[in-house]
């Protein structure tokens, strides 16, 4: 797994979780214990303890959630 993608797909917040889910965008559930992706897809339903994809309730403090996350904006440089 790499550093670039802990630090900048982590879903953490409610709000990112729910952002996913209102845009359709898919994101990948990853198994801590086992270290391996264990669903990939869009997010049918989240709530304090857990989120459904396809189906399958995954845990949120057992898996990481790697999505799209709302970035800063950022200011053109002017040369």
């Amino acid at each position: 797994m790499n550093l670039h993608k802990w630090k900048n797909r982590s879903l953490v917040t409610d709000a990112e979780f729910a952002r996913n889910m209102k845009l359709g965008y898919p994101v990948e559930a990853f198994c801590i214990t086992t270290c391996k992706t264990v669903a990939y897809g869009k997010i049918e339903h989240i709530d304090n303890e857990s989120v459904i994809i396809h189906g399958q309730r995954f845990r949120r403090n057992g898996c990481a959630f790697f999505g799209l996350i709302s970035s800063p904006n950022v200011e053109a440089k002017s040369s």
